[in-house]
């Protein structure tokens, strides 16, 4: 074609041979006759991997023995050599065989790693800054990383010395008290207790052995549960449908025929071991579904009707945990209930496995036809027939999640509580902030998570935990509980149900050999080192960090700080305890666990400088109009965050909502700004006031911040005050939420304030 050719071929490759080594031939090109040939080298090889450091470079509070480091290298066989004295490290410099101790205020480790067939490292630089000893206590501290690298692995220790201030500070303060803990657990199910006791304990007896001291006891590796929910019939992890009367689907009201023969089996001698290993152990049961034939569907699992309680089985409902609790009680088993619930998800009517719908009182929605409702059955039914048969077990109303905070609201509010134990939640919707607004309504009531479960479907399990045991633990649970026990290889075995839960340990359906899941650890940050009885003590929150601090009862005494890292990068904080305080560093997405012994002292506990950045969920309370049946009004709640460095925000407002943070420190500041997101265009009440009171919430006002329209819930702005007051001294500081004309609630999210 005119005005176009082809380019000449004038490169020819030659593949010479399996180490590819390449040929280039030029032939014919540019009118010059002959060729050439060059042969090029084998690319070098990839370089080994960077050693890396543990624990991370950062700043610790050194006990006498100083800190040691360690060091690792992902290239099988690789040999590592560092320097101490600020030189390049080569393979002449000293080759690392044990951990290094540094003893100095300031070291510098540098290191390469070179293996056979890999050329050379990058350096990897890493600095320790070490406190001087401290006279203070010694603090004992354990690490689960988020790659489950490290599980409840012990650290080398530090130690309190006297409090010099920080720039990223968890305060601590003992005589500011919350709930007493009563336990951390799980569920006993159908699935779990067979699995230990018929396929693990008859093939692997030592592994079960083992396996039912470290998940009951304290001992070793053991993680010390002492709070079991155990179902009162089938559930959704168990091998088949049934209740303890289900008499052919006959209607059998004066519960003739009624046994606890399936739970012989396999459930009570478990429990009665693990009573055994643990006598603290307190065990809540409660029903996914009662017999059929209470039920207007004759059947436990829904079938095409709603699924409710029928009205004129109100008594034998009542008698039916009656009649369970005694059993339970009766010799040889000799286990007491502790805590009973009505109905497992009363808000939810399963298609595969069993359930029923019941709604709070005769005035609810929910449960469209429902003859019957929780309230009457509590009050009316239960309740009386628990204390005519001279029972103390005492009831948890609701038992669903904190997404519907009106449903225990609705049955607790026109009784007398004298015989309720609490409200149970669970963790598949809304968020544990709605517990503190129950609890602030109803103070006398006890708060208990019942139920969260882990999932194969997630991605980081171990992140998902730590956030919500953390935050549960900072919204009144006395309890924190996940779901099955145990299950095996394929999340079973169960009759419809959940195919995609996990298992606090999994036991081989062949094998019977137990392993232990992300769960077990997670679990264990809390569970073995808080102890049954040890009360919530203040802690705030920081930069990066989640925290939750307790102290335990007699004749133990020790104090336990948990702290999370739930950002994605390490973290520096220093935890101030009185006049005391001790330096640390966490991994992004590690949790430390630390304990120690001694006497908080200083009055106040602390000061907080006004001019660092203070988490708006450190509140050390928070509280709002407080009007009778309506429980937004009753404070601020706590969520996560996807803001920058992630923990917890402060939301649900509506007018008249505050948080209060004790012991803030006004030298020299002089305006402020806060961290706030809301929503307009999805039912928010944007352009509000967010008013900053010193001593009480209607104290003097320092600043106001107008809540700007950041166009999403989770879509964060810096907003600076307008119209500062002067204040010093230290105060009370009172941050309360103040609607515009447009309406009363959804008045916006704050993640953090700071004044300058």
């Amino acid at each position: 074609m005119q005005g176009h050719r082809s380019a000449p071929s004038c490169l020819k490759i030659l593949y010479l041979s399996t180490v590819f080594t390449l040929v280039f031939v030029a032939t014919g090109c540019g009118g010059g006759g002959g060729s050439s040939t060059q042969v090029l080298p084998p690319p070098p090889p990839a370089p080994a991997a960077t050693p890396a450091f543990w624990p991370l470079p950062g700043s610790y509070s050194q006990t006498q023995a100083g800190q040691t480091v360690t060091l690792a290298d992902a290239t099988s066989g690789a040999t590592i050599y560092y320097t101490t004295d600020g030189t390049t490290p080569t393979t002449s410099s000293t080759k690392y065989s044990t951990a290094i101790t540094i003893s100095s205020a300031t070291t510098t480790i540098e290191a390469i790693a070179v293996a056979q067939g890999y050329s050379q490292s990058a350096i990897a630089t890493g600095t320790y800054m070490l406190a001087p000893p401290g006279s203070g206590p010694t603090v004992s501290v354990v690490v689960t990383t988020d790659d489950q690298a490290m599980q409840l692995a012990p650290q080398a220790s530090v130690s309190f010395s006297a409090a010099n201030g920080g720039s990223n500070v968890v305060y601590l303060d003992e005589t500011e008290v919350y709930q007493t803990i009563e336990g951390f657990g799980a569920a006993t199910t159908d699935s779990a207790m067979y699995l230990l006791n018929e396929v693990a304990k008859p093939n692997q007896l030592s592994q079960f052995n083992q396996a039912m001291s470290d998940l009951f006891t304290r001992q070793g590796n053991g993680i010390g549960l002492s709070f079991i929910r155990n179902p009162m019939g089938a559930s959704d992890i168990a091998r088949s449908v049934y209740s303890f009367d289900d008499n052919g689907g006959v209607a059998d009201p004066t519960l003739a025929n009624f046994s606890i023969a399936h739970d012989q089996a396999d459930i009570i001698p478990l429990i009665v071991k693990a009573k055994g290993l643990n006598p603290q152990l307190k065990i809540m049961a409660n029903p996914w579904s009662p017999p059929g034939w209470m039920k207007d569907s004759n059947s436990m699992v829904s079938g095409s009707s709603q699924n409710f309680l029928l009205s004129s089985m109100y008594e034998p409902f009542a008698d039916y945990f009656v009649k369970y609790i005694q059993a339970y009680a009766a010799a040889p088993n000799n286990i007491n209930v502790d805590y009973i619930s009505l109905q497992n998800e009363p808000l939810y009517v399963p298609p595969s496995y069993p359930g029923m719908c019941m709604p709070a009182d005769p005035t609810a929605t929910d449960c469209t036809g429902s003859q019957t409702d929780q309230a009457t059955a509590l009050f009316t039914h239960v309740l009386p027939a628990l204390s005519n048969a001279g029972l103390t077990t005492k009831v948890l109303v609701y038992d669903h999640n904190w997404d519907r905070p009106d449903y225990p609201q609705n049955v607790l509010m026109s009784e007398s509580l004298s015989q309720i134990g609490g409200v149970a939640w669970h963790g598949y919707g809304g968020t544990p902030g709605a517990m503190t607004v129950i609890h602030n309504m109803f103070p006398g009531v006890g708060t208990y998570e019942t139920e969260h479960s882990g999932f194969v479907t997630n991605s980081d399990q171990s992140r998902l935990d730590f956030e919500e045991i953390t935050q549960c633990m900072r919204n009144w649970a006395r309890a924190y509980v996940k779901w099955s026990l145990a299950l095996d290889e394929n999340q079973g075995p169960h009759t419809g149900g959940c195919s995609t839960c996990t298992g606090i340990v999994t036991v081989n359906s062949t094998s019977g050999a137990v392993t232990y899941g992300t769960e077990f650890y997670t679990m264990g940050q809390f569970s073995k080192y808080v102890l049954p009885g040890a009360n919530r003590v203040y802690s705030s929150n920081a930069l990066g960090l989640v925290t939750a601090a307790f102290v335990n009862p007699a004749p133990d005494n020790s104090r336990v700080l948990v702290a999370f890292n739930d950002s994605s990068q390490s973290q520096t904080f220093e935890v101030q305890w009185g006049t005391q305080s001790f330096t640390y560093t966490l991994p992004a997405l590690a949790a430390a666990t630390f304990t120690w012994s001694g006497t908080q002292t200083g009055t106040p506990a602390y000061t907080v400088s006004a001019t660092s950045q203070i988490m708006a969920s450190s509140f050390n309370s928070t509280a709002g109009n407080n009007t009778a049946g309506n429980y937004l009004t009753w404070g601020l709640e706590t969520e996560l965050t996807s803001d920058t460095n992630g923990g917890y925000d402060v939301g649900y407002s509506v007018d008249g909502d505050y948080a209060v943070y004790k012991n803030v420190d006004f030298t020299g500041v002089s305006s402020v700004s806060a961290r706030l997101a809301c929503d307009q265009n999805n039912g928010g009440n944007c352009g509000g006031t967010l008013e900053f009171h010193l001593d009480t919430s209607a104290g003097t006002l320092v600043a106001s911040v107008t809540v700007p329209s950041t166009g999403g819930w989770e879509t964060w702005q810096t907003t600076p005050a307008s119209g500062v007051i002067g204040a010093s001294g230290v105060h009370d500081l009172y941050v309360v939420f103040k609607a515009p004309t447009s309406g009363t609630t959804s008045l916006g999210n704050f993640n953090w304030f700071q004044f300058n």
